[in-house]
């Protein structure tokens, strides 16, 4: 099994310029290399392989010792494997019937990758951590956790998002033991919607933070400021810089929440059920559209799917039509229909609740079912 770690780097002035260097010189490579199979495509209907080029980039970074010659084998190769797959991807929607257009040249690039010799993670001065990174050096790193016990490191990216710099280590640790066959303990359907962030079926409502909401706020203000500037201009590349880091910021923030609420259903409970929503296709046409972008779903499933994997517990998805049309203790279908501005669920059974966790009771009865 393979855990990631994210980590925020925080490179000195030095370290920085290197770093800036090294992106550079990966877009050259992308672009350089890009030519030659763009060219033999369009040409001669033929392909230029990973290993044509691979076979080269020795000679390429001889020629070029005091650029792409500076950057490490395993960054140099990194790159080249990476405009491989685009390629890749180009070939096989062509296979698919698609009309793909050929991968583009590149601007700029973000991050970097590179296989550790050991472990990239090393003590600092005093209780603080580095990161080694070749050539670069030793780069200062907030590690918020330690590394998994028994991990082998297997890979380390190094990228830089809105002008923080960020480090995502791939472990390979030993596949936890599977689920127990017997009746799961600890239950529990989960609701997700747009009033409350989640619902659960023993009553409990998670909502949104509120440093979620004043970031969207600052962002609002920040894009205000961006359509007043006049393109082009270095104020205006100066405020796209700021809106670019609102978003940054807003994304962290969201994906931090996340964790804690998949963490928290993983450890308390042995079974948790979703519904299988398809969050694209609700999102065709419909005037919540942004809230259902913004409320990340399909992210808590994600994240809440392997953390109950790690626990030897279960994460099932079970079919959502009509969990908020049945009454979730006598089984009765809601006549007439309930409307969305319909927040408490009433049947003529007794059974009065919030119409949200009603449909987590009756996603928690389909999903004990998926276990028969």
């Amino acid at each position: 099994m393979f855990l990631t770690y994210a980590c925020r780097l925080y490179p000195l002035r030095p370290q920085l310029a290197i770093l800036a260097h090294h992106l550079f010189e990966l877009t050259f490579l992308w672009n350089f290399s890009l030519a030659p199979r763009r060219d033999a495509w369009q040409k001669e209907h033929r392909r230029v392989t990973y290993l044509d080029q691979q076979a080269h980039l020795k000679e390429w970074r001889e020629f070029d010792s005091e650029g792409l010659g500076l950057l490490s084998y395993d960054v140099a190769r990194d790159g080249l494997q990476r405009l491989d797959l685009a390629c890749r991807a180009f070939f096989r929607r062509i296979a698919a019937g698609e009309r793909p257009g050929f991968p583009h040249f590149r601007r700029e690039t973000q991050s970097f990758t590179f296989i550790p010799g050991g472990s990239p993670i090393v003590p600092g001065t005093g209780s603080t951590w580095r990161l080694k990174v070749p050539i670069v050096g030793e780069l200062p790193i907030r590690l918020h956790r330690p590394p998994p016990v028994g991990g082998i490191p297997k890979s380390v990216t190094v990228r830089l998002d809105a002008g923080a710099w960020f480090a995502t280590i791939v472990f390979a640790i030993p596949d936890p033991p599977p689920p127990s066959l017997s009746a799961p303990a600890h239950p529990v359907g989960v609701d997700l919607g747009l009033t409350a962030l989640a619902t659960l079926s023993s009553g409990e409502r998670i909502e949104a933070p509120e440093p979620l909401h004043a970031t969207e706020r600052k962002l609002r203000f920040e894009q205000r400021r961006l359509a007043r500037k006049k393109r082009g201009s270095r104020r205006y590349a100066r405020q796209r810089e700021k809106v670019a880091r609102c978003h940054a910021r807003l994304r962290r923030q969201r994906r931090w929440h996340a964790h804690q609420i998949s963490r928290d259903l993983a450890t308390r409970f042995d079974l948790v059920a979703f519904e299988d929503l398809d969050a694209a296709e609700l999102r065709e046409g419909c005037r919540f559209a942004k809230s259902m972008t913004e409320a990340g779903w399909g992210l808590l499933r994600q994240l809440t799917a392997y953390k109950a994997a790690l626990r030897s517990g279960r994460c099932v998805r079970v079919a959502s039509a009509g969990t908020t049309q049945v009454c979730s203790h006598c089984r009765r279908w809601a006549n007439p229909p309930m409307e969305l501005g319909d927040r408490s669920y009433s049947c003529p059974c007794g059974l009065t609740m919030d119409r949200d966790e009603n449909a987590a009771r009756n996603i928690l009865e389909r999903g004990l079912t998926l276990l028969d």
